[in-house]
């Protein structure tokens, strides 16, 4: 709402003039400025040498508080009417109340402070990294334990509900057209999967109160035993009587027979040095329970956890609704994830915000899915060599495996999920080197070279490109190869990674 100032004043010759000039009411800014504004743009040079803001200063800050007066009292009678003829939303007016009351008034403003989740983070990663850290595992293993069997106890029933299912099922079949009707088989049919159904919500309801608990359990003990370090011993919690190793390397990996290692030098002007493994293996190896082997008793996964040395895997998943691979869902529920949500969880906050970014973007979003090139991510603390899985979206067919280039979507979702790691503190990443993680019969040695030579070359131009992303540097990259390849064709691949990644050799001067 503009209104009119209208200002009388004798000129510097004894004249009177008459000024208007519009001001946008409500007015809340300083009025003297506003006065000598006025002064040096729309009277003559000379008033400024009167004192002629001196009086207007005064006519100024009346008529701005009287309109500004008359502004309030106009909205405010307004509202009241709306109020009593039922056309205002009391709810939503108080409740933009409160947001303005809490963001104007200290009285009112919510209290800030770190979130549990913070709080956790910050105490488990002092204890980790003191003589604690026997304790934290073992507390973990045993947790892990008693989940492991809750897992074994429900697949054995499933199991043997399945068994017992297929035997009757077989006795009813044998029995058609004779004391059996096809509508009896639907029935029998319904009545099966309703009971597995049950069994099966049974056994996760179970489950997921035992995760609840233990879940709660650790971090209030892991807070305690910081509060109490702090009281008792407050140099504790610098001391750490376990030897952290090398920090490039912080996985203790299986011996693997197909493996070889290389150590290169990249950049154009300043080089950086890098790890370069590759080795075959199934691609849910680097995605075990933590606990379930005795050699990765989870120490280099505590340790990594809240650090700069964060692993990371590519794992090639089929699109269309956001699904991790099954193998890798039942090793993650292996045990409780204290650190993250359980991975139904965060991929169940995936669709929502898949779903929120579709109904955001209209009509021509609403049948959008993944495609090629897109990728999820999911957090994880109890996998034996993993941080963070990078669900990259492929579709290519494992019977007729076809000709890509460097700018297909699956490559270019590659260079993404680079650039993400590299942004993110994860300095140790694997990728599968023909993106693929099964040999098939069609997969021919001269189409494995080429895919393979494909891969490195863009994985070399993507790590020299990363140097100018920022963040941390991929220190190590491990290029995974299918665990059912022959050794001629891993010696072959092996060989092309010099070549690739010219890796640097000793000079003898």
């Amino acid at each position: 709402m503009t209104s009119m100032f209208v200002y009388t004043y004798k000129n510097y010759d004894g004249s009177e003039k008459t000024l208007k000039y519009p001001i946008e009411i409500p007015y809340r800014d300083n009025c003297a400025e506003l006065a000598h504004r006025i002064v040096a743009t729309e009277l003559d040079p000379v008033m400024k040498y009167l004192d002629a803001d001196v009086d207007l200063k005064e006519a100024l800050k009346a008529f701005v508080e009287r309109e500004n007066q008359n502004f309030y009292d106009r909205r405010d009678e307004d509202l009241l009417n709306k109020a009593r003829n039922g056309q205002i939303d009391v709810e939503n007016f108080v409740t933009e109340m409160d947001k303005l009351y809490k963001e104007e008034v200290l009285e009112y403003a919510e209290r800030m402070g770190p979130s549990d989740e913070e709080i956790f983070a910050q105490a488990f990663h002092q204890l980790v990294h003191s003589p604690l850290l026997p304790d934290i595992l073992a507390n973990e293993k045993s947790y892990a334990k008693s989940i492991s069997e809750l897992n074994t106890r429900m697949y054995d029933e499933i199991d043997e509900l399945n068994r017992k299912q297929a035997t009757e099922m077989d006795e009813k079949v044998q029995q058609l057209d004779v004391s059996t009707t096809s509508d009896d088989i639907n029935q029998l049919l319904s009545q099966h999967y309703s009971n597995q159904n049950l069994l099966r919500k049974r056994w996760e309801s179970k489950l997921e109160a035992k995760r609840g608990h233990q879940k709660y359990e650790y971090r209030n003990w892991v807070t305690s035993q910081v509060g109490e370090a702090l009281i008792n011993n407050p140099t504790s919690l610098h001391a750490s009587s376990t030897p952290i190793g090398n920090k490039s390397s912080m996985f203790v990996t299986q011996n693997l027979a197909l493996e070889e290692s290389f150590t290169i030098h990249l950049g154009s002007q300043l080089k950086h040095m890098h790890n370069i493994r590759i080795l075959s293996a199934d691609v849910t190896d680097f995605c075990n329970p933590l606990h379930r082997d005795e050699n990765l008793n989870g120490l280099n996964m505590a340790l990594g956890l809240y650090s700069s040395s964060l692993s990371g895997i590519v794992v090639l998943t089929p699109s269309g609704s956001v699904q991790a691979l099954p193998n890798i869902v039942k090793n993650a529920n292996m045990s409780t994830e204290f650190h993250f949500d359980q991975i139904e969880n965060q991929i169940e906050r995936i669709e929502e915000d898949l779903k929120r970014t579709r109904d955001d973007g209209g009509a021509e979003m609403q049948s959008q899915k993944l495609h090629p090139g897109d990728f999820f991510i999911t957090r994880h603390s109890n996998l034996s060599q993993t941080h963070v899985i990078f669900h990259l979206i492929s579709d290519e067919s494992s019977d007729s495996p076809g000709e890509i280039t460097s700018r297909h979507p699956v490559i270019l979702g590659l260079r993404n999920i680079l650039k993400t790691a590299s942004r993110h503190d994860i300095s140790m990443l694997t990728i599968p080197a023909l993106l693929r993680h099964e040999m098939a019969e069609d997969m021919t040695v001269p189409w494995s070279i080429r895919r393979a030579e494909l891969v490195f070359k863009c994985a070399k131009g993507f790590m020299i490109e990363s140097a100018t992303w920022g963040g941390t540097e991929i220190n190590t990259l491990q290029l995974l190869l299918p665990h059912n390849i022959s050794e001629e064709l891993f010696s072959t691949l092996a060989g092309m990674v010099s070549n690739v990644f010219r890796v640097a050799n000793p000079k003898i001067l």
